[in-house]
């Protein structure tokens, strides 16, 4: 399990999915499956959510076991 979820993060910042699809440029949808994580992360929107959250890319996708590895 991650250190946060994209859920927990959108949560903190009180925004909803459809202005964080919005904020990226991407689909409700989109967004949809990535929080429920039905679908991966399109690698070219990784270190935007990451730096849009305010979080290093291993908290989001990397399993909390792993966060001292570097990638």
């Amino acid at each position: 399990m991650q250190q946060y979820s994209l859920k927990e993060l959108r949560a903190r910042k009180n925004l909803t999915q459809s202005e964080v699809a919005e904020i990226m440029g991407i689909s409700v949808q989109t967004y949809n499956a990535w929080e429920k994580d039905v679908s991966n992360v399109a690698i070219g929107k990784v270190n935007a959510l990451a730096e849009f959250f305010g979080v290093t890319v291993g908290e989001i996708f990397l399993p909390c076991n792993m966060k001292n590895i570097h990638i």
